[in-house]
């Protein structure tokens, strides 16, 4: 009879599972065919994404170019005094210009009110153009500006307008001149572009509308794009996104702007289809899939048959000798024949173990025997061991104590048995007094492995206390089944006891006994964490002793001890039980009041204040007054850190000392500014000894010139250090600040002027050069300021018969804008005598050429900071570059500062600059000896 086909497929049988298992080993191929497929779609949309960005980018730069050249275009006819003529010139010219520049539509000149006075293609009326955006740009930010799109009426082509403001020679805007760009011609720049099938290239204005697309550019020049590809394009800005475009094609787009802000608010982007990128990674999953289901289908088929014949067949007469063997039959076989594949060792294993059955059933009560014996082994060995052993049964109750265990419970083995573990093993918090979990009931209710909690003390039957420390754990049968609990613990009093006196150690000032500075920091930002969660009051008190130095060094440091010791008793009593009072290192105290309010905060500080104030130390026979400077910070959230919070106290602190001593100052933000102001006073004294020690000093450094054609002056420039008072110099860096605060400049620059005329002269005097020798002076602003400098500067000329030609005096280009009126001044009145006049640090200024042309100049010192990193920066290397342009044109020679190496230097003597200043090239060195009268 036929079996149902429903027989074969039950999940349960060997078959079924030997299918499924074929079945699974297909799947790792199937999920590496579909992550590599994953990974080749992630790798071609990758490698497009990068050929797309490099595409949009090369069509941006190329539409970048044709603005950056009318930008180029207009500065350059901004200047031509053709567009400030009359009308019928201006336009006549701009005509001219229109024929000879292909690809605009028109030039025009647009008057301040927006009127058009001049254009290159006759107007229909007049026309002004006041609310144009381009026009409204041009006048406010005075540069170039590249409008949006527009469609001229009359010309009927696509254009945008580009704008440049004409200056007057005050460098005040005169008009706007203008060039209406063909978007048809700005088109052509990325038509010559190779873009891949289906691409779409669209360039846009900052509103949104087309100014160029490949392809159909006349069907979309002039429309608008869509909303999402625009919001993407002013969001990226630079960069790729997949967007889905109006045609319902997903696509992936690659964004580029068209030049910098500065030239245009334009934006580029190039799609490509995502589905023409992935497809043949997708066709090659396709392939591999397919093969693999051929092959598990036959995979599936082979297993069927073969699996009936060669497993099935054996495993049934295995399962029926065992159902022979499970009714009692120990002398049934299964027959099989015996081999080395797995059944075959399977049938001669169960053939075997059923032989072992009928062999060993007498050795049952052997087994026993020696069961016993071990049981008897075992009680031995708990009897002998260190730590006390209690076992119970599976309800807690006690079966077996050894003997450690009777001596720490109190209670005999015997008198114990049958009792509760409860009842005998009673444990509690030694710190809180609170009951312990009884380690019994939690194995059993748990039923896994417990240990006691820190700090557990077991109560003796007489009363006495044991520190102990445990662990419980379940008795299980054979079957895993709980039948009782042992218990193993042993007394851990010594330790703990000396663990505790480690741990008071580690938190505490062995002189004083209280707090020290790490327990206070801990405990303190321990506050600090918590106004996270829960916000509070708290309070800081810094202490500083101020007669404390007085003591030890009076009386020696064990009289210092002695009143520390005695502060601290006097300072106890007067915090509350919730405060931490700290000693934080020599003679400075910290407390910490939490939950305090601000006016408790002041009362308590107060309180410790007049109690050490009315304190008086006494030793041997002598008495001391003592006396203590509070800082006080209250705060009631984690905005301050730790090290914010110590500082604002130890600020709070100084500013209570600095105003007198002996009293408590409450923190304010303005306390840091004071304290850095009183840094300053300290240089104002230390200056004001520099002029009565004698201990200013003036250092040179050569000037040379690194052109070959260049007229090779003679020069050192000046600069002024301080010494301290072990001899060591201090630049002029450190005390500049301090100097002009407190107005000593107008008095340093009078002695950097007399020191540096006696000396100059007289090496002059004792080596003559025909090549005069030139020294560069530096002048403060306010000496510029000082209305008799100038004189100065003649009489000591005249006293010193020093030639004119031998100084040039050097002023900070910020300085000179900054008292331009001044420096105009001094500059008139000196040059004329034959001085010469350097502008140093040029280039820091944001106006620098602008006002250089009204300041007639020898010498550009350019700024250093471009100096130095002009070899890795193109920014700074076109800068100087653009200061080398301008002053060759007005005759200004250049020197750079701060030449350091060898790269550096190269590229000034690429770019032109005529002189350098630096380490590499002379490093700074005394200036001559002093001269003698």
């Amino acid at each position: 009879m036929n079996k149902p086909l429903r027989s074969y497929f039950n999940f349960d049988s060997l078959r079924v599972r030997l299918l499924v298992l074929v079945l699974l080993a297909i799947v790792p191929p199937v999920i590496l065919t579909v992550y590599g497929a994953w990974k080749e779609r992630q790798q071609a949309v990758s490698i497009a994404e990068d050929n797309l960005q490099q595409l949009t980018q090369l069509a941006a730069t190329s539409e970048a170019r044709s603005i950056e050249g009318t930008k180029q275009l207009l500065s350059v006819l901004s200047t031509l005094p053709e567009l400030r003529g009359n009308t019928k010139t201006c336009s006549e010219f701009l005509a001219k210009i229109l024929k000879r520049n292909e690809g605009y539509v028109n030039f025009g000149v647009i008057q301040l009110n927006g009127d058009v006075n001049c254009s290159a293609m006759p107007l229909n009326g007049k026309l002004n153009v006041a609310d144009r955006p381009h026009f409204k740009r041009a006048l406010h930010e005075q540069t170039f500006i590249a409008g949006d799109y527009v469609f001229g009426n009359a010309l009927r082509k696509h254009a945008i307008n580009l704008t440049y403001p004409v200056f007057d020679n005050n460098g005040i805007v005169q008009a706007v001149i203008f060039a209406a760009l063909d978007l048809n011609y700005l088109d052509r720049f990325v038509s010559d572009i190779a873009l891949p099938a289906g691409a779409v290239l669209i360039t846009a204005d900052s509103n949104g509308t087309i100014i160029a697309r490949r392809p159909d550019p006349d069907k979309w020049i002039g429309t608008r794009t869509s909303q999402s590809l625009f919001d993407v394009m002013i969001k990226v800005g630079f960069g790729t996104s997949e967007l889905t475009d109006a045609d319902g094609i997903t696509r992936l787009h690659a964004f580029a702007p068209v030049g910098t802000s500065n030239i245009s608010n334009f934006k580029v982007s190039i799609g490509i289809p995502l589905e023409d990128i992935v497809a043949p990674a997708n066709h090659l999953q396709m392939m591999e899939l397919s093969t693999l289901a051929i092959i598990a289908l036959l995979a599936l088929v082979a297993v069927w048959f073969v699996g009936d014949v060669i497993i099935l067949r054996r495993v049934k007469a295995l399962v029926r000798t065992a159902d022979q063997v499970a009714a009692g039959d120990l002398d049934a076989r299964t027959g099989i024949k015996y081999g080395k594949e797995e059944i075959s060792q399977l049938a001669r294993a169960f053939d075997g173990m059923v032989s072992s059955l009928q062999e060993h059933e007498s050795d049952r009560e052997l087994s026993q025997a020696i069961l016993f014996a071990e049981k008897e082994r075992a009680q031995v060995t708990l009897e002998s061991i260190a730590d006390a052993v209690i076992t119970t049964d599976n309800r807690g109750n006690i079966e077996y104590m050894n003997r450690v265990a009777e001596k720490l419970t109190g209670w005999k083995n015997i008198e114990a048995q049958g009792l509760p573990s409860t009842d005998v093993f009673k444990i509690l918090n030694g710190f809180t007094r609170e009951s312990v979990p009884n380690p019994v009931e939690l194995v059993l209710a748990q039923q896994s492995n417990v240990e006691l909690i820190k700090d557990t003390v077991l109560l003796s039957r007489d009363g006495t206390e044991y520190a102990v420390e445990d662990s419980a754990a379940p008795i299980r049968n054979r079957e895993g089944r709980i039948i009782g609990v042992v218990l193993v613990f042993h007394d851990v009093s010594d330790s703990r006891k000396l663990a505790i006196q480690l741990s008071h150690q580690a938190a505490h000032d062995p002189l004083t006994g209280l707090f020290n500075r790490r327990e206070f920091e801990r405990r303190l930002e321990l506050a600090i964490d918590t106004l996270a969660r829960q916000s509070k009051q708290h309070a800081l008190l810094y202490m500083d002793l101020d007669q404390f130095k007085i003591v030890n060094d009076t009386c020696g440091h064990s009289a210092g001890d002695e009143l520390l010791r005695q502060i601290t008793a006097l300072l106890q009593p007067l915090v509350r039980d919730s405060d931490t009072l700290a000693r934080l290192g020599g003679d400075e105290f910290g407390a910490f009041l939490e939950n305090c309010s601000p006016e408790s905060a002041s009362r308590i500080a107060e309180k410790l204040r007049q109690t050490i104030c009315d304190f008086h130390f006494v030793w041997q026979d002598k008495i001391f007054p003592i006396g203590v400077s509070i800082g006080l910070v209250n705060f009631s959230t984690n905005v301050l850190s730790l090290p914010d919070l110590l500082s604002a106290a130890d600020t709070a602190c100084y500013v209570a000392k600095d105003s007198g001593r002996n009293r408590v100052h409450i923190y304010r933000p303005e306390d840091h500014q004071l304290a850095a102001r009183e840094g300053e006073v300290k240089w104002n004294e230390r200056i004001q000894k520099a002029f009565e020690n004698d201990r200013f000093h003036l250092l040179s450094q050569r000037i040379v010139s690194i052109q070959p054609d260049k007229k090779n002056f003679s020069f050192d420039e000046l600069s002024l250090v301080m010494a301290d008072e072990s001899g060591k110099l201090i630049p002029t860096s450190a005390f500049l600040p301090a100097a002009e605060r407190y107005h000593f400049m107008p008095t340093i620059d009078r002695w950097i002027i007399r020191t540096a005329f006696a000396q100059h002269a007289a090496a002059l005097k004792k080596s003559p050069s025909e090549n005069l020798h030139l020294m560069f002076v530096k002048i403060s602003g306010s000496s510029l300021d000082d209305e008799s400098f100038l004189d100065f500067i003649k009489e000591q000329f005249t006293h010193y018969a020093l030639p004119f030609e031998s100084i040039c005096f050097a002023i900070a280009e910020t300085t000179a804008i900054t008292n331009l009126t001044r420096a105009l001044n001094f500059i008139g009145k000196l040059k004329p005598l034959g001085c010469k006049v350097a502008l140093d640090d040029f280039g820091s200024g944001m106006s620098s050429f602008a006002y250089l042309k009204h300041l007639h100049v020898d010498f550009l010192k350019i700024d250093g900071s471009y100096v130095r990193g002009m070899a890795t920066d193109p920014v700074d290397c076109a800068k100087i570059e653009a200061i080398q342009n301008i002053s060759g044109v007005m005759g200004i020679e250049t020197i750079a500062q701060n030449v350091e190496d060898d790269i550096t230097l190269d590229k000034l003597k690429s770019i032109g600059i005529g002189y350098a200043q630096g380490g590499i090239i002379n490093p700074k060195v005394p200036f001559y000896p002093p001269a003698t009268e």
